[in-house]
């Protein structure tokens, strides 16, 4: 007598195929609690990421900040950060630093190529604080550099509290425009069935 098996269920899943044009927003939430070692690593990491570039006349011909910069043009992202702003203050020697927050995105953004910003939210009543990263990804993007640097700059000095990563897409696009110029594309955050207009 044969028995019917069930075939197993994998113990581990598969990695979801995402599209070419699916954005990936990497949000990692952070508390600082060696305010004094967070700025010096941040300001280590800028160092590092201006001495990538320093003296090479081909930063315009980045493949990545061309691709964001046509990203950009084409408003498929969200308006900040900016990688463009970025390179060009750096081309000019305008990139200052000081800020730890700015500067580690600012880090992330030459060294990775991905878009990233840092916010601090202060505690009133703790020295330590807390700071939001959101970087934004595409296939040909190096992602997982970008979230090396971050969590690496965060064990150094903090706590890694949340990590998220999310695939953004870009609506469909209608064949005929509601008016006689084509209006600017939403960002559609998926999120398992209901989605959210950013």
């Amino acid at each position: 007598m044969q028995t019917h098996r069930q075939a197993a269920t994998p113990l581990i899943e598969p990695p979801a195929v995402t599209a070419a044009d699916e954005c990936r927003r990497l949000r990692i939430v952070a508390r600082i609690e060696a305010p004094h070692l967070w700025d010096s690593t941040a300001a280590r990491l800028l160092d590092c990421a201006r001495r990538r570039w320093q003296g090479r006349p081909d930063i315009a011909d980045h493949p990545a900040l061309r691709r964001w910069s046509q990203i950009q043009d084409s408003q498929q992202r969200p308006e900040q950060p900016c990688l463009r702003t970025l390179f060009a203050a750096y081309a000019s020697g305008s990139l200052v630093g000081g800020d730890p927050c700015a500067d580690l995105a600012a880090a992330v953004m030459l060294l990775a190529s991905c878009p990233a910003e840092a916010v601090q939210q202060a505690d009133p009543l703790n020295s330590q604080y807390t700071v939001r990263f959101s970087v934004y990804g595409y296939r040909e993007d190096d992602l997982p550099l970008a979230e090396d640097l971050i969590t690496t700059a965060i064990l150094a000095c903090g706590t890694l509290l949340a990590r998220r990563c999310t695939i953004m897409h870009p609506p469909a696009r209608s064949t005929a425009p509601l008016v006689d110029h084509p209006t600017p594309d939403l960002l559609v955050l998926g999120n398992r069935g209901s989605t959210a207009a950013r």
